[in-house]
């Protein structure tokens, strides 16, 4: 409907791009565009649109003679009860009975795909989590996990063709400061590496945790130590080689265990050590025509191009992060030939991606404007400070407890523990991923454990018990034999309880598409929260199963319930039934 209205307008005034919005307040419409205001100054736009008998001298007027063109599009009339003028020169726009009837039947009918997009697709690689081996999983590194796992659903949903992949850092500095520090503890705790092998994974987790902390904090006095044990770790001697793959590994499957809870799972993990080595002969490659020598080291100057220098090689001969995301670009191309790459990726390292964006566009043309960096704001919990370099960290596993020790009270008791068990995980994901994507990507999240597990406001806690909520009407109905309908007759005369839960039922597709546009999963949140809102009020005020409009208010129950369950779906959100 927003592209019919958008293209009603177009032909209307000539704008080639009009800007239709969803009012905030429902009196206002379903759709508004400030066009007229947009155009008024400019005479030159739309002085042709005016007849020498007619006088515009405000916003307003010019509004006026918009309505009445975008009036004589048919097709938008058929879904379009009323267009007004409204203030200084709004156009609202509100939905026909007969449109609010179709998109409930189109609910009712598609159910899980309802919302679902067919159209032209894009080959959209999305790069996200980022976890480097042997440190701990931190709620920093959570908000990449949880954005791009919605953000690849969005985009599946709305008809791209998603390619998932995640980027570790397996080798360098930090490694070999883990390696380093966790050997020493070892020592001092008088143990090997086989008693640490019989350690839980959590466990390994956190001994490279310590050891990586250890290493830093007393990486100047053993400076020259942890560097010969980086130049081997590159080499893969002998003498560390099996401590490197067996530390790997323990990192490794302890990602595993949350790329599962979270419900996420990769098309293919790229690592540092596997593109080191193309990055030192591609970089070398462009000496002279893309990078330049500087004291020892390989640089790329991006001063010329308004940015700022950086090294892809150091003096040492080692590559840079940088230098190994040219070649990752490459490795990654080769394997899903996207037409956008999305890295997920905290926005402090803008600066950063700018820079290796722009060499790699002087390397190989193809690839100016495919890859786009998400900047990503800050997760802080409240009352707590972090710092992997001093070992002085909230892991995700922690965090997951303590919002579970919450979500287990809001459960109501004479469940099954099994199945109290189960909706505890479900609600505890629920309302961890949910406090993430309200916010939009490049806002700092305040992670408030109790206000994610509200059942009174804005959380997935919220939108979980509304769906199971629904669920319990429609149960209520047919245990009371009645029949929830698969299809409807259509309706009129609504109420505004229902006609709210109806025009905003409408919007879902749109808003799928807008979400999946401008990369913004928090678009869907805010949409939901709304829906629920909507719902919430009809249940308290009208009488569904018994009443006299019985069929439509079970149709409008079935089709929110499964609005919400659609879109939590997208969020990576489970809907349990019952809570």
């Amino acid at each position: 409907m927003k592209e019919k209205i958008t293209e009603a307008i177009k032909k209307a005034t000539g704008v080639e791009d009009p800007v239709v919005e969803y009012p905030a307040n429902p009196e206002h419409g379903d759709y508004s565009t400030n066009v007229a205001m947009i155009m008024f100054p400019n005479s030159d736009v739309w002085s042709s649109l005016v007849r020498t008998d007619q006088s515009i001298s405000s916003p307003h007027d010019l509004a006026e003679l918009i309505v009445v063109k975008t009036r004589e599009d048919k097709e938008l009339s058929q879904s379009i009860s009323k267009i007004e003028v409204a203030g200084q020169g709004f156009i609202n726009f509100y939905l026909s009975d007969e449109a609010l009837n179709s998109q409930l039947f189109k609910v009712l009918e598609d159910k899980e795909n309802f919302g679902k997009s067919k159209s032209e697709s894009k080959k959209i690689m999305v790069e996200y989590a980022h976890p480097n081996t042997h440190k701990e999983l931190h709620i920093g590194h959570m908000r990449t996990l949880i954005v791009g796992e919605a953000l690849a659903r969005i985009l599946g949903f709305a008809g791209h063709e998603v390619f998932r992949a995640n980027y570790q850092g397996d080798i360098g500095p930090h490694v070999a400061k883990a390696i380093w520090g966790t050997r020493k503890l070892l020592k001092k705790n008088k143990t090997g590496w086989e008693e640490a092998e019989a350690l839980s994974k959590s466990e390994k987790a956190h001994l490279l945790g310590q050891g990586y902390a250890l290493g830093n904090s007393e990486y100047e006095e053993n400076k020259e130590e942890i560097h010969a044990l980086n130049k081997a770790l590159y080499a893969l001697d002998d003498d560390v080689k099996e401590d490197y793959e067996r530390t790997r590994r323990w990192s490794l499957e302890y990602y595993d265990i949350f790329y599962t809870r979270f419900d996420t799972k990769f098309d293919k993990l790229y690592f540092e050590s596997e593109v080191s080595p193309r990055a030192l002969d591609l970089v070398k490659e462009y000496i002279g025509k893309v990078f330049t020598e500087s004291e020892g080291a390989v640089i790329y100057d991006g001063e010329k191009h308004g940015l700022h220098k950086r090294v892809f090689i150091t003096k040492e001969g080692y590559p840079t992060y940088e230098g190994k995301d040219i070649a990752l670009a490459f490795a990654q191309f080769a394997d899903f030939a996207f037409d956008t790459n999305i890295h997920v990726v905290a926005s402090e390292q803008r600066g950063y991606f700018e820079v290796v964006f722009d060499a790699l566009n002087q390397i190989d043309p193809k690839f100016k404007s495919r890859e786009y960096h998400l900047s990503m704001g800050m997760v802080q919990l409240v009352g707590k400070k972090m710092s992997s370099r001093t070992g002085d960290v909230f892991t995700v596993d922690q965090l997951l407890d303590e919002v579970k020790s919450h979500t287990r009270e809001l459960i109501k008791s004479g469940k099954l523990e099994e199945e109290m068990e189960e909706i505890a995980e479900m609600t505890t994901m629920g309302a961890v991923k949910y406090s993430v994507l309200a916010a939009s990507a490049l806002q700092d999240v305040q992670f408030d454990v109790k206000k994610s597990v509200a059942l009174d406001g804005n959380s997935g806690v919220y939108l979980q018990y509304t769906y199971a909520r629904t669920q319990s009407v429609l149960a209520k109905a047919i245990a009371q034999g009645s029949r929830v309908p698969e299809k409807m007759v259509p309706q009129d005369n609504f109420s505004e309880h229902e006609k709210n839960i109806l025009r905003r039922l409408a919007k879902f597709p749109e808003i799928v598409k807008d979400a999946a546009i401008s990369y913004s999963p928090h678009i869907i949140c805010n949409y939901l929260y709304s829906l629920a809102q909507n719902y919430n009020a009809f249940y308290g005020v009208e009488q569904i199963v018994g009443s006299e409009r019985e069929a439509l208010r079970l149709g409008l129950t079935a089709a929110t319930g499964q609005t919400i369950k659609n879109g939590l779906h997208l969020l990576g959100i489970s809907a349990p039934e019952k809570m």
